[in-house]
């Protein structure tokens, strides 16, 4: 008796540059970009996310907006310009 196993494909968008990089190294240890992320989702499925793995809290997000939104010159940032002022500023 034959087992067969259906399989269900995955697609994602990726820098090109990132690609080829990640596949350099991949091809150093023997592994196809493929191999590598089937691995990685079956030990997702298996055992859930790594620990070190994380996603960022509200602080973390709001603080990041804060940041682009900065950038962006669409809400500016206070400045500091002594450790005393930027103790001030961080304690408010």
């Amino acid at each position: 008796m034959t087992k067969t196993t259906a399989s269900s494909r995955i697609d994602t968008r990726i820098d090109p540059m990132i690609k080829k990089k990640a596949e350099k190294q991949l091809t150093q240890h023997g592994l196809t970009m493929s191999e590598f992320i089937r691995m990685v989702v079956t030990t997702v499925a298996k055992d859930g996310l790594p620990e070190h793995y994380g996603f960022p809290n509200d602080q973390v997000v709001k603080s990041l907006a804060e940041v682009t939104d900065d950038l962006a010159g669409t809400k500016k940032l206070k400045n500091a310009a002594s450790k005393q002022e930027l103790e001030r500023l961080l304690n408010e």
